[in-house]
């Protein structure tokens, strides 16, 4: 702040400086402070190391895939990191950790950014690791049943990788293209957890670099291996995770049973592991979430004739023809039932990779995810209906069964959609989120993930002697408070930290009691300021409004899930997110919002193949090609021809044409820039 106070030309200039800083914006200053820092880095670490220093790409990585209202955000904490940077290998974290440590640096290790409470959120200035570039699956060894991986490796990379060796992971989240080392240090219960259990069952042995810089190799045995599960980088940054595989089943048998009541539907889930059936998943759908199946289904084929049952529902995976047919034994007069939904099954089941698809009907898809134990799981839905109704809000319930050693844990999703450009609308939604949580809480339940925002109930996930023990641990292994600091155990912020009081554990539950108390004034204002229910989306055309629309609406149906990353060639050439498409809707809100932009960081847009691999695996069918044609011809008149960037783009392309042959099919013709600088 001191530097705002030397001599400035006028009032206004010097307000406009301040704003700037409130707002978490580059002040001279800072430029100044950032630029001298970068340098310092890339001279440290050397040349294979991306340093990102742009502002817009910088602030690309201040969120993950929620939507904070920047008035609650830039109050409570400082998002937008100093630089990002991009390390290669093992050595390249260590030097980039030695460096923070020196320099009393915060350090804030991320993935994709598929997680949405705030784990890979940055709380202050520092810098924030991007591992996504870290991605290659090292070693496939069918002896031991292992595979080796960097900790940004995709799971449907590592899939792939496994699959001309006859293998699988044992299990993967639903969110396929998360990394492994996310998932592993914020979640853990995923597909085929029932069966196969927590993901830490299924690590063999990690490489972990301390805040030190020091590196450790744990193996499953170890003590400390375990304080790495859920504890989203609190005690260091996975290098290298070797994971156990299985071999790939030879059957694959999904059964659906529907139900009356979720009491029914649950009880009957209660029971299976005592009847002696072993299917492999096990999932439990609501009436509401089976209606949205019906309703997405309609809006992706044009059949409007049902695809599952608007029951509440029981799906169940079998991958051995004698565990299917013992079940389907036990069943005695369900067996008709069972027939008529084998198309319902195998439909929910080829889906289960993309969770957010919903967001493509309303835009703003929220929710929560908490453990609850079995027994209370019908009441906490009853409860959670009845505050839904008070906000005009129809959520979808999910529950993931997972084994954990002898006992089975249930991860309960509840999500809902919400027009995020309704601002005092979408804070009362969030207040319903925490809500929720809170009766999770009150349920003998815990959120699922902690992260920023659920901070305040990490009480609840740990019990006290546990979390007191890891808070002993953070304070030896990092005592400087290197890594993700200010989240997870207590929060700290901003203007003293006098806005932080209010997610402290105390604090924050008086505050959900009295919203819980007013709940039905408080949703009152929430049916009157929210938007009109919607069942579909009638998809823009380009030419409307200059293409506005079409992108607007586009960026609000984006899920910010990461599945484009992975999948783009443009991408794994240059390791910048700027040519995703995510990003790309991302960068065509700040130009609809009249943000400032650099013309660098504009015209990486235009490292784009237009391929369309981003479109397959996009889980809201968004038509990004096109949005690209109406985003580069917006760039291209504000900034002028992007010629330069695009041959700086063919040549290396040029150089890397096996690379993406290999990896992605793509046989590249010749390239050559055309006028108005497309390839």
């Amino acid at each position: 702040m001191r530097h705002l106070w030397l001599p400035i030309k006028s009032p206004q200039h010097r307000w406009k400086l301040i704003w700037r800083h409130l707002t978490d914006r580059d002040t001279p200053s800072r430029k100044n402070q950032i630029d001298i820092l970068a340098q310092d880095l890339k001279s440290h670490v050397g040349e294979s190391c991306r340093v990102v220093q742009n502002f817009f790409e910088r602030k690309n990585y201040s969120k993950d895939l929620a939507r904070v209202p920047p008035l609650i955000e830039k109050t409570l904490i400082r998002t937008t990191p100093l630089l990002v940077v991009q390390p290669e290998n093992e050595h390249d974290i260590t030097k980039i950790m030695t460096f923070c440590k020196s320099r009393g640096l915060a350090l804030f290790p991320r993935g994709t950014g598929s997680f949405a409470f705030g784990g890979a959120v940055p709380t202050r200035r520092g810098i924030v690791m991007d591992l996504s570039p870290m991605m290659a699956i090292l070693e496939v060894d069918p002896e031991s049943l292992s595979v080796r991986v960097q900790p940004g490796a995709r799971w449907a990379e590592v899939a792939t990788k496994l699959e001309p060796y006859g293998l699988i992971p044992v299990t993967t989240p639903t969110s396929r293209f998360s990394t492994v080392g996310g998932w592993i240090t914020t979640g853990g219960m995923g597909l085929d957890s029932y069966a196969y259990g927590h993901v830490s069952e299924s690590v063999l042995g990690v490489r972990v670099a301390r805040p030190d810089g020091s590196i450790q190799e744990l193996d499953s045995k170890s003590e400390s291996i375990k304080d790495l599960f859920g504890t989203e980088g609190q005690f260091g940054i996975l290098t290298e995770v070797t994971l156990r595989v299985r071999p790939k089943p030879h059957h694959s048998g999904a059964c659906l049973l529907t139900f009356n009541t979720p009491e029914q539907a649950l009880e009957f889930v209660e029971q299976l592991a005592s009847r002696g059936n072993h299917p492999s998943h096990v999932v439990y759908f609501d009436r509401e979430y089976m209606k949205r199946e019906n309703i997405l289904f309609t809006e992706h084929t044009g059949i409007t004739d049902p695809i599952v049952p608007e029951d509440d529902t029981v799906l169940l995976h079998f991958e051995t023809p004698n565990n299917e047919q013992k079940f389907l034994s036990s069943l005695n007069g369900n067996m008709d039932q069972i027939q008529e939904n084998r198309l319902a099954a195998r439909y929910l089941w080829s889906d289960r990779f993309f969770p957010l698809k919903a967001q493509r009907i309303s835009p703003g898809l929220l929710g929560t995810e908490v453990v609850i134990p079995g027994e209370k799981i019908p009441r906490y839905i009853r409860k959670a209906r009845k505050l839904a109704r008070h906000f005009n809000i129809k959520p979808t319930v999910e529950v993931i069964v997972c084994r954990e050693k002898k006992h089975y844990s249930h991860l309960v999703i509840l999500s809902f959609s919400c027009d995020y450009s309704r601002k005092l609308h979408y804070v009362l939604c969030l207040l319903f989120i925490q809500l929720l949580v809170r009766m999770a809480v009150r349920s003998k339940g815990h959120p699922y993930g902690v992260g920023i925002w659920n901070t305040p109930f990490v009480g609840n996930k740990y019990k006290k002697d546990r979390l007191d023990e890891l808070n002993k641990k953070k304070q030896a292994i990092d005592p400087g408070v290197t890594l993700n600091p200010h989240k997870f155990f207590k929060i700290k912020g901003r203007f003293f930290s006098i806005p932080a009081l209010f997610m402290r554990p105390i604090s924050f539950r008086m505050i959900m009691a009295m919203s819980h108390f007013f709940a039905p004034a408080l949703g009152l204002a929430a049916r009157l300021l929210g938007p009109k229910q919607s069942d579909g989306w009638k998809v823009p055309e380009k030419e409307e409004e200059q293409g506005r629309s079409l992108l607007n609406q586009s960026a609000q149906r984006c899920t910010s899930c990461g599945s484009c990353i992975s999948v783009c060639p443009a991408y794994h050439i240059t390791k910048d997110e700027l040519v995703t498409g995510r990003t790309k809707l991302r960068l065509a809100e700040a130009m609809m919002r009249g943000e400032e932009l650099e013309k660098a960081e504009a015209l990486s847009s235009f490292q784009c193949l237009h391929c369309g691999l981003c479109e397959e695996v996009c889980q809201t069918h968004l038509p990004l090609r096109d949005c690209y044609l109406v985003l580069e011809e917006w760039i291209t008149n504000r900034f002028g021809s992007p010629v330069e960037t695009v041959q700086e783009f063919v040549e290396k392309l040029d150089s890397n044409r096996e690379y993406i042959k290999d990896i992605f099919g793509l046989d590249l013709p010749e390239w050559s820039p055309i006028e108005g600088g497309r390839v």
